[in-house]
């Protein structure tokens, strides 16, 4: 119930955003978006004794990569001056891998290693101040969404354990520089959800009472390339 209500939301989200744009618009912009992660808070942290396929509310999480595609409307005043406003939609894909000191332990019991998958989609506002010399110009965003979240697959050949995908709300906010209405490069905040790590299948026994919830949340870098 509680996914469908996200989902519902997530919904009635996307046709405001379609309702909007389809107000007069200056001018438009579609990008691709390639990104670095830095995970924060529980999601980073180990627990005091790592140990493979344990369920646990600390992630262990490391370095990430993303890769996102976003669309930015923004409005023109009654004299077709651009004011800066806009609102914008985007989706990424993010994946975080187990830190170095979690992957050797693996290696060493020969276990299939997981990684994070993320999938957070989000609507907001943006504002883009005029460029400076037709060359730079600053730019900054909020948005709010619904974020996908999956562990993949970890274990070993004949008994493994697979996680089922989870949906939360989220929030995001962003900051940077873009060059020439081309190229920008900025930093973001994700708040991804407190998302429980829901066991699909499994081969190895755990405690099936036992679903803990992880608070997810990165910083992405990333370098836009605009069309």
């Amino acid at each position: 119930m509680k996914r469908q209500n996200i989902f519902k939301n997530l919904l009635l989200i996307i046709l405001m955003f379609g309702t909007l744009t389809s107000l007069r618009a200056q001018k438009s912009s579609f990008s691709i978006q390639l990104g670095g992660l830095l995970p924060l808070g529980e999601f980073a942290e180990a627990p005091a004794y790592i140990i493979p396929t344990q369920l646990g509310t600390h992630g262990t999480a490391s370095f990430g990569a993303s890769l996102g595609f976003k669309y930015n409307y923004i409005f023109s005043n009654y004299r077709g001056n651009p004011l800066g406003i806009g609102i914008f939609g985007a989706a990424d894909l993010q994946w975080n891998y187990i830190n170095k000191d979690a992957r050797a332990i693996y290696d060493e019991a020969s276990c299939t290693k997981p990684m994070y998958v993320n999938v957070p989609i989000v609507v907001g506002v943006s504002y883009t101040s005029p460029t400076f010399g037709e060359v730079v110009g600053i730019w900054g965003e909020v948005g709010i969404g619904a974020d996908l979240f999956m562990k993949t697959t970890e274990g070993w050949k004949d008994a493994t354990i697979k996680y089922d995908m989870g949906a939360q709300f989220c929030t995001e906010v962003g900051i940077g520089v873009k060059f020439i209405d081309l190229i920008s490069i900025g930093v973001h905040y994700y708040w991804l959800g407190n998302h429980a790590l829901k066991v699909k299948n499994s081969d190895i026994e755990y405690d099936e009472n036992n679903t803990p919830k992880m608070k997810i949340h990165n910083i992405a870098f990333k370098l836009g390339f605009h069309f």
